[in-house]
């Protein structure tokens, strides 16, 4: 019933939109309200599990907590090298304002759906009224959203979060400039000889059309530059990652098996910590390596949203 709700609401929708898409929004509505319904659903899960996963944290030591993300950045630095930096930026721009304005988000995003609750039991009540149409329906839970929400909590929110990304951006495209340029580059010299065949292209081209032709061919080889460029630095980071993740881990370990009373020296004391952070740091680089900068089945689907943030963030240094 919710998917037939959204479609006829993107349906409606659909027409304000200009006349050339119209058509496709129209076609796709079936498609992007089952992603809709199913995203709605999914999100009191992920709010759960999110303040699960900081809960549980919040108990462990902090010299463990410290060991584990040297670990993980020693196999993990390779694969996603611009998250990680992201991650880093985050901490600089202002990390802890931007985790209040998601806690504030999220507490007006339960209002909503309390409100929005509320409504479908009234609804439910009047079962045997004339069904309203798409139209209506979007207009009343516009009202139902509007109502809920704290105008200046929804704006600090987004406020914040933007504020704290453009900063993270500008940081990220500072660290990666020499990455974008070379793929720039390379870009600009495959292109004069990809060039020659613009006209051959051309030619399996509707007349009407083919103006777009030279724009998309040289798009679409400096996509490809920028790709192999991210690949070198995948290479680059994975090796400064392995190094800098292994001696974070080596250290934190040590000083955490001192603190339990199981060792009776510090990392400041001994070369332990050297010897585990090098071996470590050996075996993370050797791991990224055999997986081609890849994630194996089936890590490849449990860190799927990372990878796809890795991906937004990629394309946000190269492109914006």
């Amino acid at each position: 019933a919710d998917i037939k709700l959204w479609t006829g609401a993107i349906e409606e929708l659909s027409k304000k939109a200009p006349g050339h898409v119209a058509p496709y929004v129209k076609k796709a509505a079936p498609a992007l309200a089952t992603v809709a319904v199913y995203f709605v659903m999914s999100l009191p899960y992920m709010g759960k599990a999110i303040c699960i996963a900081h809960d549980a944290i919040q108990t462990l030591p902090e010299k463990a907590i410290y060991a584990g993300l040297g670990f993980l950045v020693c196999f993990f630095g390779g694969i996603f090298p611009a998250t990680i930096a992201a991650v880093e930026a985050w901490r600089v721009c202002g990390g802890k304002e931007a985790v209040d304005c998601v806690k504030t988000l999220w507490a007006e995003w339960l209002k909503v759906q309390a409100a929005n609750k509320a409504d479908e039991k009234s609804a439910t009540g009047k079962a045997g009224e004339k069904q309203e149409s798409p139209q209506e329906l979007i207009l009343r839970k516009s009202q139902i959203v509007l109502e809920a929400l704290e105008p200046d909590a929804v704006s600090h929110g987004i406020v914040g979060l933007y504020t704290g990304w453009i900063g993270v951006l500008a940081i990220l495209k500072i660290e990666f400039a020499k990455t974008v340029t070379l793929g720039g580059r390379i870009g600009d010299e495959v292109y004069t000889y990809v060039q020659t065949y613009e006209a051959a292209v051309s030619e399996m081209v509707p007349d009407n059309l083919r103006k777009w032709v030279p724009i998309c061919m040289r798009y679409a080889v400096k996509s490809v530059a920028i790709s192999i460029a991210w690949l070198l630095q995948r290479g680059v980071s994975a090796v400064h990652s392995a190094i800098r993740g292994g001696r974070v881990f080596g250290a934190y370990l040590v000083d955490f098996l001192h603190e339990k009373k199981i060792v009776t020296f510090t990392s400041d004391q001994s070369y332990y910590d050297e010897l585990i952070g090098w071996a470590v740091a050996a075996t993370g680089l050797l791991f990224q390596v055999s997986l081609g900068f890849g994630l194996p089945f089936p890590l490849n689907l449990l860190l799927l949203p990372v990878q796809l943030l890795e991906t937004f963030i990629r394309w946000s240094v190269s492109m914006v």
